[in-house]
């Protein structure tokens, strides 16, 4: 082997040693290792996770304005009723990430073990119910929203199909919530990356079709929308299965096996117990995206299409939220469970200082080269111009955004789970929804109830109401921070 070889094989496993470490050299690392650069190696797989989950969401948005805003719409109002369904089972894998980190940090290693496996078995049992109540009721939610009648035939289309594949989504985001609570950001990151090459393959085959070399017509058929929601269905069905593999043949630092996956009381309780609040806080949320959506529908296909795009394109910028709020989560959740409760406090304040540089320099970027950016997507001058003013109003303030998700995931992390879904709810209802309504529209209506106190601002109310959220947020996240309430442990040790 000639050198220019054996250099780069050495610099391949040099960088494989930083990312990829045991358990139990993880954890050491996590409990005694320099902050910021433990910080860096945990969310640096997850933000690269995210660019590329921001990447087919780009893809997806491209290649649907290419067939016009009806299209692009149907996503869009499919979205925030599927995510109302993810959040059950993100938020009981939250439990998964709480149980786990603190009992590998309290050296529970074999705690942590059985943990994973109850936290497995009850997702995958949520899992199919969601999926089959959500298929049934598809329509129905759709209507209640305000779909507009020329996106609602599409959105109904591509919510069942990816509610069709809801089992295998939930055992996923089980995967990866559970993995993340050892502190092993690599090996989801990765399989996202599958998940994300595959989607991205499939999007434009499917949407588009193949014609048929030998003749006339297509090999395979074009199929819109529908064609989007299958690879999309598709692609996180195969993620689940690599998962399974994984987890159950002793190829990760959780291993399990079917005997795991029997459900027993005292661990139901403590999922429950943590779960429970973390999933209202997520499908709470959801909910008021939901209305944000049928808020935002009342000014027609075209704000639809700009609220649509615009908020995948600003999801760009959001890539450090993630990594930095995951990161947190696992070292926090560790240093709480080894009772370390000022390096905890540190982790996170460190955390947010480098979270901001980032975000408030990506965000500035975006601002200024927002009107292109819309361009890219479609070519229809009421939604670009739309989108770009929504860009500009909404993405300055999504450092803000960062400051609460790293307070919300410290919360989360150690167990703290009522507070965290308070401060989530109020968000989007307190905050969100009331400010955008109150300066969107003219009148408000509450029940029987109509108030004329509204600015009637139009579709910017809602960019201006938004971005009021994240301002108001992250200054009541910091105010239970400082009340330290967070550093008590929530696992049972005996």
């Amino acid at each position: 082997m000639d050198i220019s070889k054996r250099a780069i094989i050495e610099k391949y496993h040099h960088v494989k040693n930083i990312f990829v470490k045991s358990a139990e050299d993880q954890r050491e690392e996590i409990l005694s290792g320099p902050i910021v650069k433990t910080l860096l190696i945990l969310a640096l797989p997850v933000m690269v996770s995210s660019a590329m989950h921001t990447a087919y969401n780009i893809a997806d948005t491209f290649w649907l304005g290419k067939l016009g805003s009806a299209e692009v719409g149907a996503p869009t109002a499919a979205w925030p009723v599927i995510f109302t369904f993810l959040a059950i089972g993100m938020g009981f894998s939250t439990a998964g990430v709480s149980l786990i980190s603190q009992h590998t940090g309290a050296g529970g290693t074999e705690k942590a073990n059985e943990a994973a496996g109850q936290v497995f078995g009850f997702i995958l049992i949520i899992g199919v119910a969601t999926g089959v109540i959500g298929f049934l009721a598809a329509p129905l939610i759709l209507k209640l929203v305000g779909t507009p009648p020329d996106v609602f035939p599409l959105a109904t289309s591509y919510l069942r199909i990816v509610l069709l594949s809801m089992p295998f989504i939930f055992v996923y985001i089980s995967f990866r919530f559970l993995l993340r609570g050892i502190g092993d950001m690599v090996t989801p990151m990765l399989i996202r990356g599958f998940l994300v090459v595959l989607n991205m393959i499939l999007d434009p085959i499917l949407i588009f079709g193949i014609p048929n070399i030998f003749g006339s017509g297509y090999s395979i058929p074009p199929l819109g929308v529908t064609g989007a929601a299958i690879a999309t269905a598709v692609a996180r069905t195969l993620a689940a299965i690599v998962g399974i593999y994984l987890l159950f043949n002793d190829r990760v630092d959780i291993n399990l096996s079917l005997k795991d996956l029997k459900l027993k009381f005292r661990w139901i309780k403590q999922i429950v117990k943590i779960g429970a609040p973390a999933t209202l806080a997520r499908a709470g949320s959801a909910v008021g995206f939901i209305f944000l959506f049928a808020l935002v529908a009342i000014f027609g296909e075209k704000a639809v299409a700009a609220y649509g795009i615009g908020r995948r394109v600003i999801h760009v910028v959001t890539f450090a939220i993630w990594g930095f709020a995951a990161a947190s989560m696992t070292m926090v959740g560790q240093n709480v469970g080894a009772e370390q409760t000022k390096r905890a406090e540190n982790i996170v304040k460190k955390a947010i200082i480098v979270a901001l540089v980032i975000m408030f320099t990506v965000s500035a970027v975006l601002v200024i080269f927002r009107e292109p950016v819309m361009r890219f997507f479609i070519n229809d001058q009421p939604v670009i111009d739309e989108g770009a003013r929504y860009i500009a109003i909404f993405a300055l303030t999504i450092p803000f955004f960062g400051v609460y998700r790293i307070f919300d995931s410290t919360f989360r992390g150690t167990g703290h789970t009522v507070p965290a879904m308070g401060l989530s709810l109020f968000r989007i209802w307190g905050t969100r929804i009331l400010l955008s309504a109150t300066l969107a529209l003219s009148t408000l209506s509450l029940g029987i109830i109509t108030l004329d106190i509204g600015l009637g601002l139009g579709v910017v109310g809602i960019w201006y109401g938004m971005a009021a959220s994240n301002l108001l947020i992250a200054g009541l996240s910091y105010l239970y921070f400082f009340s330290g309430r967070w550093k008590k442990k929530t696992i049972k040790t005996e």
